[in-house]
């Protein structure tokens, strides 16, 4: 029976290279690219990032994608410094006073690197379906950014570069993004504060139009629910908890530099539990990894030692882990031929 994949990334900042990790796992087993495998991609923050830049089209041949996920990973090791500089010494503790009254970063380092990397292209020309999110605080309300509605309505075919600066405009960390999108102004932050983990906005939006024409399974035929299949990749979750002590006493400034993760690990959580529950056994698998030292757990750090930490917790709870790859094989087996054993 032909199937419809969908992959689904979740937010994360720099901690994007860990799905990147755990897919290039996914192109080893199956012997195909993410896009042969997968025929949607729904992505939050980093996750609509990759996402996008999974489905980018090459400017010589449009008919590839402009990028591998060999590529994308060069792009968190050497560009994740620019978007987020390492502090250290005085600097760190005087950013510190200064992060309490503005974003962390400023939105110059993030620029650069879209700019360098996904300018001049747009949602409708991705080579698969996308669906990545973000907020309008200009009007108190989610959207979501489609290539299917780019399709047919030209106002929703926003810039790649507009898509991924507004998903990954984290509060405290870098400054919301305003641009025009379907004839009004839109200021976005990241998509992470409502839906970190889009599998459920995906799901939701092929049982809605998934026999509508735009969407199809790679035999031509529209999609009905039983037909749907997710891998649902995370970038880490920080296992530490709060004290009840702590939570007493807390105030607004201790509380500002854990509320983003809380959110995240709370929507997460809560969206896997609804996607399991709503798909049958089999047609939904959950990958991501537990970051249990807090030293290595904020998704703005980008010192090597940090990304070297979560490429080893990758290896050890997921791609060098016999039952995740037990389970990762069983589950490819039934949305991608060959599978290797």
């Amino acid at each position: 029976m032909s199937t419809f994949n969908i992959l689904t990334i979740d937010g994360g900042g720099l901690r994007g290279i860990v799905p990147t990790r755990i897919l290039q796992k996914v192109e080893e087993i199956t012997g195909k690219s993410v896009l042969d495998t997968f025929d949607m991609v729904a992505g939050t923050s980093t996750g609509g990032l990759i996402a996008s830049c999974l489905t980018l089209r090459d400017r010589k041949d449009p008919d590839k994608p402009m990028y591998n996920l060999k590529d994308i990973a060069e792009i968190y090791i050497q560009k994740g410094k620019v978007i987020f500089p390492v502090r250290s010494g005085i600097w760190k503790f005087l950013y510190g006073i200064t992060d309490l009254f503005s974003p962390a970063y400023s939105a110059s380092g993030v620029e650069k690197v879209l700019r360098q990397f996904v300018a001049g292209q747009r949602i409708k020309d991705s080579l698969r379906p996308i669906l990545v999110s973000t907020y309008d605080l200009s009007g108190n309300r989610p959207v979501f950014f489609k290539s299917a509605e780019a399709h047919g309505d030209e106002s929703a075919n926003a810039k790649i570069h507009d898509i991924c600066r507004a998903t990954s405009a984290a509060p405290t960390y870098l400054p919301a993004y305003t641009f025009n999108y379907k004839g009004k102004q839109l200021t976005g932050i990241d998509g992470g504060v409502y839906v970190n983990n889009p599998t459920m906005a995906a799901i939701a939006e092929i049982s809605k139009y998934g026999n509508r024409g735009f969407y199809k399974k790679k035999d031509g035929t529209p999609v009905a629910f039983e037909d749907i299949r997710v891998l649902s990749l995370g970038t880490g979750s920080y296992t530490g908890t709060i004290t009840r002590k702590e939570a007493v006493r807390w105030g607004q400034l201790q509380w500002v530099t854990r509320i983003t993760d809380i959110m995240m690990r709370g929507v997460n959580q809560t969206t896997d539990y609804e996607s399991g529950e709503m798909l049958a056994d089999g047609n939904y698998l959950r990958l991501n990894i537990e970051i249990k030292d807090k030293e290595y757990s904020d998704m703005a750090d980008a010192r090597t030692v940090t990304r070297e930490y979560l490429e080893l917790e990758v290896k050890k709870q997921i791609t060098e882990n016999k039952e995740k790859i037990k389970a990762l094989k069983q589950f490819l087996s039934e949305i991608s031929e060959p599978v290797l054993v």
